[in-house]
């Protein structure tokens, strides 16, 4: 448990909707995945702020009433959790279609002053204690200064028209479109410019992909999201009539924008391009495919996503992998 856990906040580790429930494009509040490694923490947001340090001009304090007064942005994303990192070629699904509202990143460190010499942002949450008999002194993340800068990037005082609370990492939180959420870093206190990737526990051994070459073992950090799809309607195990026209709908996002969506209706046997709605931002997309089966029987359905740059899905082992449902149909 956290040193810093909320007194009467009696919050699971996880808490995940159903993939049936994220019907909407845009993903009410109470069916956004809940995570949090180490706890809650006590905040207060009438008191806090945000250090930034390091290669910077001059180190610089913002408070949280600062922030509220700076020019505000909004940016549609997509938010997806990229799964847990001991066992990360499992797919969990936990995403959501988000509106956050806050103030870019680079507004921000152009207070401070960006030195030459900086490559990395390294983002320290409020948060820490134990992770599985580690002690985490902070949950701590790091960027790429080209990412930090980009204008979407921001530090978020709002989701979805409402104030971030203490279990959402309010009252501010770091939100990079397109990265894992794990990147999102809450309930954010610090923000130190360097020139090499943060030592933490988060970013030197969890959340990195790991393989081997020549004998070799190479980490590649969990960073940009890949390309994902997850059929919503029909929900799996739903009972359908033969002879009644079927619509399988779903949504499907990346880090950039999905150009092509497949559908098999034989559990992978074949497969038929969908209709793909353009992107807004970085929102998911929704694809859709009319299907009128000819026979009664049990059917599995699969959906995989392909982005702009050929980029797929992998049959399994990935956190990505093809998603799939079964459904019934019926005689009438």
């Amino acid at each position: 448990m956290s040193r810093y856990w909320v007194e009467g906040v009696n919050l699971p580790n996880l808490k995940q909707p159903p993939v049936k429930d994220l019907r909407t494009f845009w993903t009410p509040t109470d069916k956004v995945f809940l995570l949090n490694h180490v706890g809650v923490p006590r905040t207060d947001g009438a008191e806090r702020s945000i250090a930034i340090k390091g290669l910077v001009a001059r180190e610089t304090t913002i408070a949280i009433d600062d922030l509220r007064g700076m020019p505000q942005h909004e940016v549609a994303a997509f938010h997806e959790c990229a799964g847990h990192p001991l066992h990360p070629t499992v797919a969990v699904r936990r995403v959501a279609n988000v509106v956050w509202k806050g103030v870019p990143l680079k507004h921000v460190l152009a207070k401070a002053g960006v030195r030459p010499e900086a490559r990395f942002v390294w983002s320290a949450g409020a948060d820490g204690g134990d992770y599985h008999g580690i002690d985490i002194p902070a949950f701590v993340k790091d960027l790429p200064i080209g990412e930090a800068e980009r204008g979407d990037v921001m530090l978020a005082l709002q989701m979805n028209g409402a104030d971030l609370d203490a279990v959402r990492g309010g009252p501010v939180r770091l939100v990079v479109p397109g990265y894992y959420g794990t990147n999102s870093t809450k309930w954010l206190v610090g923000l130190d410019l360097q020139p090499e990737r943060s030592p933490g526990y988060f970013t030197t051994v969890m959340y990195n992909d790991r393989r081997t070459e020549n004998g070799r073992e190479i980490a590649t950090p969990v960073w940009r999201v890949a390309p994902h799809s997850i059929i919503v309607e029909p929900a799996h195990a739903q009972q359908l009539v033969l002879g009644r026209e079927s619509r399988i709908r779903g949504w499907a996002w990346g880090a950039d924008p999905i150009r092509t969506v497949e559908v098999s209706t034989d559990g992978g046997a074949t497969w038929i391009a969908a209709k793909v709605e353009p992107r807004v931002q970085h929102s998911w997309q929704e694809f859709s495919l009319a299907w009128s089966p000819t026979s009664a029987g049990d059917y599995c359905l699969r959906c995989r996503a392909i982005d702009e740059h050929g980029r797929g899905q992998p049959h399994e082992d990935a956190r990505n992998s093809v998603f799939s449902i079964d459904v019934c149909i019926s005689n009438p």
